[in-house]
């Protein structure tokens, strides 16, 4: 393997609760505290109540990597957060953090709102709201923008040293158009993309493209899942041309199924549709289950009993919180290894900066509904993306990530960068931002950090995580820590930081299919049994 990797020692390798009853008032704080308060007590006895011989009982993992690791940095930037052994990673700024209550559950729930069914007098209540929230964030996007440009165009503004160049690759022209489609990028560079609808158990219809080569013959590899982050969509899996992930794991053997949350590429529901609010009433929690039905759905088609996940940013956090107890931590049998790339689970410092420092004050679900809406989040966003000329949505976009969550480009190939935001930002819930606004960012992670009892259960897959030491979107240090001193149940092949690398870098870094890959790639390979292994993928190895 190459630079960067920390090497841990083998670790040792519930049933499923319901979704909570809700209020029926759609902004009301009062009843959906005392459902989620309830919901705990039941969800803690039916996880109590759970034989914990389920996971005792599971075969220990094959050994990791050995016990002893240094910390080595690859890359070209040398700036990085410097901490002290032993010190906080995050700074929770919940007024009572400390004091709250022993949880349940190792996370911190969040209970969504029931909006029910609405009448005449509901809907236009929902309507007029909307309207007023429309011109709140329309307005606000503006002065964001204004914002944006004038950091963009500041002369004194630094940016990290640029990766080693590529010159070549560089310079190319590809003939690439800027789409937002993964079928269009999979014919362009010679692969297949096959579209398929994974129905949710509650009624959501999720998009996933399975990408195969047709110039390959044979049968279909190992299934592989790759899952996007927040604002984003599959297509991004797609978007560094021959290097990107998708095709590069399609090269090496892999049966590659690209997935995505909710809503993206239009995708509906089986009983609402998108004008009502109980379409977009979901958070992180609601993504968690769905990772149960797209591996139960992904496993089924290809008739392999187990998968390899590969999460970022969102994704990631989802598999986590899916595979601890109290969601659905059975489905770890059906993973045989789970790579997390810039895992959402601990904050970082950007969360705390305008204008989330302004978002984050609206802890009241009733104000957050008026200024953000119940519905889609930002829908200025899903029109400009609509309306917009490609390139120039393309541009804006870079310059508002830019400023929003401090990322520079040194990592990225230039031709690459409206082509990455021609599908970032993209349409999500409002439900799912207020969580992260009103809990997340406060807490600073999405489990209880004071909890010195593992996570996780013995079901864990096999692991590897990577994160950047540039990234202030999330941090890794602490989640790696957190691993190595109490997570005895997770066996961890890597744990890579990344010197340089910010928050998109393991997917669109002009060197991440050197640095990124590879390693990706000794995580599935390390946990396939010699039956799941496939006769062409031995050839490449």
């Amino acid at each position: 393997m190459s630079d960067g990797f920390i090497d841990y020692s083998a670790r040792r390798r519930e049933r499923t609760t319901p979704s909570p009853p809700q209020s029926q008032n759609p902004f009301s704080d009062d009843g959906a505290k005392q459902e989620q308060s309830a919901y705990r007590t039941d969800a803690s006895q039916a996880y109590a109540a759970e034989p914990q011989q389920q996971y005792e009982q599971q075969p220990r993992a094959t050994s990791g990597r050995g016990h002893h690791f240094d910390v080595e940095h690859s890359g070209t930037a040398q700036a990085k957060r410097e901490q002290e052994d032993g010190e906080p990673f995050f700074d929770p700024t919940f007024p009572s953090y400390q004091e709250e209550e022993p949880l349940d559950m190792v996370f911190f729930d969040h209970v969504v709102q029931n909006y029910g069914q609405l009448g005449a007098i509901g809907k236009l209540r929902v309507q007029f709201r909307q309207i007023v929230s429309f011109g709140l964030t329309t307005a606000t996007m503006g002065l964001v923008i204004l914002v944006a440009f004038a950091n963009y165009f500041n002369p004194f503004h630094k940016s990290p040293p640029r990766a080693h160049a590529d010159r070549e690759y560089e310079r190319r022209i590809t003939g690439e158009r800027l789409s937002g489609r993964p079928q269009y990028y999979s014919e362009f560079w010679g692969y297949r993309c096959d579209e398929h609808e994974i129905v949710t158990e509650g009624g959501w219809i999720l998009k996933a493209h399975r990408i195969s080569d047709p110039r390959r013959p044979g049968a279909a590899g190992y299934p592989v899942v790759l899952q996007h982050g927040i604002l984003c969509n599959s297509s991004h899996f797609f978007m560094c041309e021959e290097r990107s992930m998708a095709f590069w794991l399609v090269d090496q053997g892999y049966d590659v199924w690209v997935t995505n949350i909710r809503a993206n590429f239009d995708a509906g529901h089986t009983e609402y549709d998108r004008w009502d609010p109980r379409f977009w009433a979901w958070g992180i929690k609601e993504l968690a289950f769905d990772l149960r039905d797209t591996v139960e759905f992904i496993t089924g088609a290809t008739g392999r009993p187990r998968l390899a996940y590969i999460g970022h940013s969102q994704g990631s956090g989802s598999m986590y919180l899916a595979l601890s107890p109290g969601i659905c931590p059975e489905i770890g049998h059906k993973i045989s290894s789970f790579t997390a790339l810039g895992p959402s689970v601990y904050a970082g410092p950007v969360l705390r900066k305008f204008p989330f420092s302004i978002m984050r004050k609206f802890r009241s679900r009733k104000w957050w509904s008026l200024v953000f809406g119940i519905r889609e989040f930002i829908p200025a966003i899903s029109i400009a993306h609509k309306y917009l000329p490609a390139y120039l949505f393309g541009h804006l976009a870079y310059v508002i990530f830019h400023f929003l969550f401090a990322f520079h480009d040194h990592n990225w190939v230039g031709r690459q960068k409206p082509k990455i935001f021609r599908s970032l930002p993209v349409g999500t819930s409002s439900e799912l931002l207020y969580w992260y606004m009103a809990s997340f960012s406060h807490r600073g992670c999405i489990f209880d950090p004071r909890v010195t009892e593992p996570w996780f259960p013995r079901s864990f897959p096999r692991h590897s995580v990577y994160y950047g030491d540039l990234d202030f979107l999330v941090i890794g240090k602490p989640l790696a820590q957190r691993l190595e001193r109490y997570e005895r149940n997770v066996d961890v092949v890597h744990a890579v930081e990344l010197a340089g690398y910010e928050h998109l870098d393991y997917i669109f870094g002009i060197d991440c299919w050197r640095t990124v890959y590879p390693g990706i790639k000794d995580t599935i390979e390390s946990s396939l049994t010699s039956d799941e292994q496939n006769p062409d993928m031995a050839e490449r190895r």
